[in-house]
C-alpha cells in the first residue's frame, strides 16, 4: 500500500516565479472556457483540443499544458456537482489564486531546492525553508525511504508530498482508534492506550436547545412586529 504525506515547505517567491504563477492561472481559465464552450469532460479531447492555441499563447513546457488541463477538468467537475445540489447558481468557475501543481517530469527535487523546468534548457530554482519537522523527511528521501510525487506551489509554500510503500499485513507496529461521542480511545502496539474523555455531546445538545429557543424568540418578534404595523395601519391602539 502507498501512503502520501504533504509536507510545507516555505520559501521566497521572485518575480519570474509570480509571473510563472500568473501565466499558470490564465492556462488554468482559457482551459475551462475552452471545455464550457465545447462541453468537454475528457482529459485527452482537452489536451488534445487546446494545444495549438495554447502554443500560440505561452511560451513554456509542453506538461504545464496538461497540468492545466488536468486542473480545469477537475474544478469543472466540482462546480457541475455543486451546480447540481443547488450550492451555487450556473456561473462560470473563474481561478484568482496564485498556484500551480507540477508533476516530476517538469521538477526536480534536491532537498534544499526545487528545479523547474520552465522550457527546455531553462529552469528557475526555489531555494526552499524548513526546519526539523522537513529535515526528517529529507533526511530519509535521500536514504531512499521516500519518493516525492506531484508538488503545488502557491506564492509562500511549495507543498512536497513524499511517498512511501507500507505492507500492511505484515507490520511491526499498528494503532488502532476508536471515536465515540464521549471518549476517543486508542490501543498501539508499544503498547500504550489512551483514553480522552471529551463533553462534545452535551455542548452540541446544549447549543442546539439554544438555537432553538433564539429561533422560537425570533418568531414571537416577527410575530409581534407584524401586528404592530397591522395595528398602526388601521388606526387601533397604536398612537405615535
Amino acid at each position: 500500500m502507498e501512503v502520501i504525506l504533504s509536507v510545507p515547505f516555505s520559501y521566497d517567491a521572485s518575480n519570474e516565479v509570480r509571473r510563472l504563477l500568473e501565466d499558470f492561472r490564465d492556462m488554468i481559465n482559457f482551459c475551462i472556457d475552452f471545455a464550457l464552450k465545447r462541453r468537454i469532460t475528457s482529459y485527452a479531447t482537452l489536451r488534445k483540443g487546446v494545444y495549438e492555441e495554447w502554443k500560440k499563447r505561452w511560451d513554456y513546457s509542453t506538461h504545464f499544458c496538461y497540468s492545466a488541463c488536468k486542473i480545469a477538468l477537475a474544478i469543472l467537475k466540482g462546480w457541475r456537482r455543486r451546480i447540481r445540489k443547488g450550492e451555487i447558481k450556473d456561473e462560470k468557475p473563474v481561478v484568482r489564486k496564485l498556484f500551480m501543481q507540477l508533476d516530476p517530469q517538469l521538477y526536480k527535487f534536491y532537498g534544499e531546492r526545487v528545479r523547474i523546468s520552465v522550457k527546455p534548457r531553462s529552469f528557475i530554482y526555489l531555494e526552499l525553508k524548513y526546519g526539523e519537522y522537513q529535515r526528517k523527511f529529507i533526511e530519509a528521501w535521500r536514504r531512499g525511504e521516500l519518493r516525492t510525487g506531484e508538488i503545488t506551489i502557491n506564492e509562500t509554500k511549495i507543498i512536497v508530498p513524499f511517498k512511501k510503500d507500507v505492507n500492511l499485513a505484515d507490520s511491526n507496529e499498528w494503532i488502532a482508534i476508536d471515536v465515540n461521542e464521549s471518549n476517543i480511545t486508542a490501543v498501539s502496539s508499544n503498547p500504550h492506550i489512551l483514553r480522552v474523555d471529551n463533553n462534545l455531546r452535551t455542548i452540541r445538545t446544549t447549543y442546539f436547545n439554544i438555537i432553538r429557543r433564539i429561533q422560537k424568540l425570533k418568531k414571537y418578534k416577527s410575530k409581534t412586529a407584524k401586528n404592530f404595523s397591522r395595528n398602526t395601519l388601521v388606526g387601533g391602539n397604536v398612537k405615535l
